[in-house]
């Protein structure tokens, strides 16, 4: 069994943010934050944004078998198994804090 989180795609996002907009009446000056599950949320800086490439790899669980798909910053993909990748080009929001 191939277990994937579900990613939004820029179409997705820009529909919500439409969405978003309309209903709650946003304006070009409303903050966006990251809820990371703590007291605070984070802020994200307008330099934390930029587009990288990723790579589409899968791992199995040793104990179950259960194959889960992930990605990676291609920069970061030494762990990766090169065997089962795929790249793309994504948005990406680093944690500068």
């Amino acid at each position: 069994m191939e277990n994937q989180a579900p990613v939004i795609t820029l179409k997705e996002l820009k529909a919500k943010l439409v969405e978003l907009e309309q209903v709650h009446q946003l304006t070009d000056d409303t903050k966006i934050f990251l809820d990371t599950g703590w007291d605070s949320v984070q802020e994200i800086s307008p330099e934390a944004v930029s587009v990288e490439s990723v790579l589409r790899f899968k791992i199995a669980d040793p104990v179950s078998q259960d194959v889960f798909v992930g990605y990676s910053l291609k920069e970061k993909a030494k762990a990766v198994d090169k065997g089962e990748t795929s790249e793309e080009q994504a948005l990406i929001i680093r944690n500068l804090y």
